[in-house]
């Protein structure tokens, strides 16, 4: 994929069948984690008295992980052509969803100088202390 000014992805490709996924879960343990999610959702169906906010989402997060920008784009757009859905920017991340009411699953490319101003930034955690 070709990428435009500032980190942007141009449209996604067409025509891609097949692409390995560079963080992906094996077959057991993505049926575990599925298995937990059911097992979640039965747990609060047989338990009404347990309190719900109306502000609770549930997200499935695939982040790749890639040598290259480049490449953790092409995952994303690789995500969106299987959705049928094309990724947009959301800030500074590169994502394409797919939603079911108050629960999502979701495909997220964070460029390497996000990544970088962010442990750049958490590096201050408990040096600076307001006085």
């Amino acid at each position: 994929m070709n990428t435009t000014g500032h980190d942007q992805p141009a449209e996604p490709e067409t025509g891609q069948t097949s692409m390995p996924f560079t963080d992906t879960a094996g077959p057991a343990l993505r049926s575990r984690i599925i298995a937990d999610l059911r097992a979640l959702a039965d747990f609060l169906a047989e338990n009404p008295e347990l309190p719900v906010s109306q502000h609770t989402t549930l997200d499935v997060t695939y982040f790749p992980h890639t040598a290259t920008d480049e490449e953790a784009f092409d995952e994303v757009a690789h995500v969106g052509a299987l959705l049928k859905r094309i990724p947009a920017w959301e800030g500074d991340h590169y994502v394409v969803e797919h939603s079911c009411g108050a629960a999502r699953y979701r495909a997220v490319a964070i460029p390497e100088r996000v990544r970088a101003a962010h442990r750049a930034w958490v590096t201050y955690t408990g040096h600076v202390r307001p006085d």
